[in-house]
């Protein structure tokens, strides 16, 4: 109860004293948006029940219409983000990356460095294949567990292999927009910014991929002691009639290969990822690959914090509450964009997330200040991906990024190890957004 009470602190404060020169319904705005940050961010109340508090404020006190509190329910990536979760329960249902990746790794991945290829190379493609993030890297990390664990690696090999596994998709998922529909999405719904596949990859996909390079070779330098003497070659597996699919496999293969081929030539047939998605997973349904129990694979709470946090900036713009507040930040930026404004964008962006821990909320609370402030100083495209590269791509401990979260909970890897990593990560992204990603986008002339 005490901590309740505490939680009710700040906002009460804020409502009593209308800093800023707030008015009182713009007070009762930002106290509920702090009394529902400190809520997600401490679990003292749960998840779902802050954030429909959240839009409950919203449409009270808001001034605002419906649609800008339910930006998120109302848009196309709602939809898509939910069939993803259907369409990615039928993937797991199906077995079929365990019948035909397991032989694969048992043939081929001999060495660390062939095992690390690997790695890369399943993630990737498989942001193709399985839309959902969690989904996939929950799939990715059974395969590799299910493959260490017939080996004779150390059991601590084994963790900090799975560790990497959890921890280098999230570089990956920076490549492309459907890398992680849930992230990315969110990203230009909280900046009510849009930016399409082609453009992202334009401006990702390369310096993402260099911050993975570095990043693995820091892994392997900070864990050397124990990756270097790892011994793959005594493992393996028994692949005997493993790569053998029957009449209903290669049915199912046909559905899911068609349906993300369809999705890879969206530029082509001109039909959008949301109706492709829909199409493939209504096959599934036909052919008993999914059932009506798998609509509870849809993560409800997930979807109601997403509606909470897409809401934040469009409430407190249309209410006039951010514009109130800006008034106060923007003495401390400089008039141009230079060093001193990128080191204020990414210290703020850094402590934030580490104090609020999850990266859409730190999103909810970065993203509408900054893109305002930035205006006309630099192009939005550039502010929203420092921003993205820095929330998303650090973290220290499990809970700075659900991907984390995940592996953590599923016990396939210690904290301990994420601390260890810490310092490198942090010196590798701060150093990738100055000298990597900036002089890309020079270099393409988006800077």
């Amino acid at each position: 109860m005490k901590r309740h009470v505490l939680s009710l602190l700040g906002p009460l404060l804020i409502v009593g004293i209308r800093p800023f020169g707030l008015t009182l319904s713009q007070s009762v705005l930002l106290g509920a948006l702090v009394m529902t940050i400190i809520w997600w961010t401490t679990n003292w109340v749960d998840k779902t029940y802050a954030s429909l508090f959240l839009i409950g404020v919203f449409l009270l006190f808001g001034s605002v219409s419906y649609r800008t509190v339910f930006t998120f329910p109302l848009s196309s990536n709602f939809v898509l983000i939910v069939f993803s979760f259907i369409f990615s329960q039928g993937i797991a249902n199906s077995r079929l990356t365990d019948k035909l990746i397991q032989p694969v790794l048992a043939r081929h991945v001999t060495t660390l460095w062939r095992l690390m290829v690997m790695i890369f190379a399943l993630q990737f493609a498989m942001i193709f294949i399985i839309p959902q993030p969690f989904s996939r890297i929950i799939l990715i990390a059974l395969l590799f567990k299910e493959f260490f664990e017939k080996s004779e690696m150390a059991e601590r090999a084994k963790e900090t292999l799975l560790f990497w596994v959890y921890g280098s998709t999230v570089f990956v998922n920076m490549t492309m927009v459907r890398g992680d529909i849930i992230l990315n999405n969110a990203l230009m719904g909280i900046a009510n910014y849009s930016i399409d596949a082609g453009t992202w990859s334009t401006y990702m996909a390369v310096p993402s991929l260099l911050l993975y390079l570095l990043s693995a070779t820091g892994f392997v330098v900070v864990f050397r002691k124990t990756l270097l003497r790892i011994d793959i070659t005594s493992g393996g597996m028994d692949v005997d009639e493993r790569h053998v699919l029957d009449k209903q496999d290669k049915i199912r293969l046909a559905i899911i290969l068609g349906t993300v081929g369809m999705w890879s030539f969206e530029w082509l047939h001109g039909l959008s990822g949301t109706k492709v998605v829909m199409g493939g997973t209504a096959l599934m349904f036909a052919v008993k690959l999914l059932r009506f129990k798998d609509l509870k694979s849809v993560n409800v709470s997930l979807m109601i914090f997403l509606t909470a946090a897409f809401s934040i900036g469009g409430v407190l713009k249309e209410s006039g509450t951010s514009d109130a507040l800006l008034a106060q930040f923007l003495p401390l930026f400089p008039g141009t964009f230079n060093y001193q404004f990128i080191g204020i964008v990414l210290f703020t962006s850094t402590v934030l997330h580490m104090v609020l821990g999850s990266i859409i909320t730190t999103f909810s609370v970065v993203l509408p200040v900054m893109m305002v402030v930035g205006h006309g100083l630099v192009p939005s495209e550039i502010l929203l991906f420092m921003i993205y590269v820095m929330i998303s791509g650090h973290f220290v401990l499990p809970f700075h990024n659900v991907i984390l979260v995940i592996g953590n909970g599923n016990r396939h890897f210690s904290a301990d190890l994420m601390l260890k990593y810490a310092p490198f990560l942090t010196g590798a992204v701060l150093f990738s957004i100055l000298f990597v990603y900036l002089n890309w986008w020079r270099m393409i002339g988006a800077l």
